[in-house]
């Protein structure tokens, strides 16, 4: 199942759960996003043929992220680009999240570990903009 969040229709986020289907090559993302992501299956002896990709010149003006959650759980608040509230979920082991847009908050429910993957060069002292966040009693929790 995928959850898609969106706002005013603007796509800021995609909640891609752990029931992946287990046959077949399925990407989640659109060819042209900046970010790509897919679950590829190969039965055995599948040779993809020796090959190299090119460079693409890239119109990148701000990271996308994906996490995927390893164990664990948390809840993820999504903002508009201006900082507004739209939505809040809640992710367990086995879930992926590709964020596109926006701002976003994440509280970890309980111990968990998570591989994050996002475009580089990165700089972690310049690369995030605060904003104010919401409050507990404001939140819309969707699964």
């Amino acid at each position: 199942m995928i959850k898609t969040i969106v706002d005013n229709n603007v796509t800021y986020a995609k909640i891609i759960r752990g029931d992946i289907p287990k046959d077949g090559n399925t990407f989640f993302t659109e060819p042209d996003d900046e970010i790509q992501f897919g679950v590829l299956n190969y039965k055995k002896n599948y040779k993809t043929g020796a090959h190299y990709h090119g460079h693409i010149k890239s119109k990148k003006n701000r990271v996308d992220e994906i996490l995927m959650f390893q164990s664990g759980s948390a809840r993820i608040d999504f903002y508009s680009e201006v900082g507004a509230y739209i939505v809040s979920s809640v992710v367990n082991a086995g879930d992926i999240v590709i964020i596109y847009l926006g701002g976003h908050n994440v509280v970890y429910l309980e111990d968990t570990r998570i591989f994050m993957l996002k475009p580089g060069a990165y700089d972690s002292a310049s690369d995030k903009t605060r904003i104010i966040g919401t409050n507990n009693t404001e939140l819309v929790i969707e699964n």
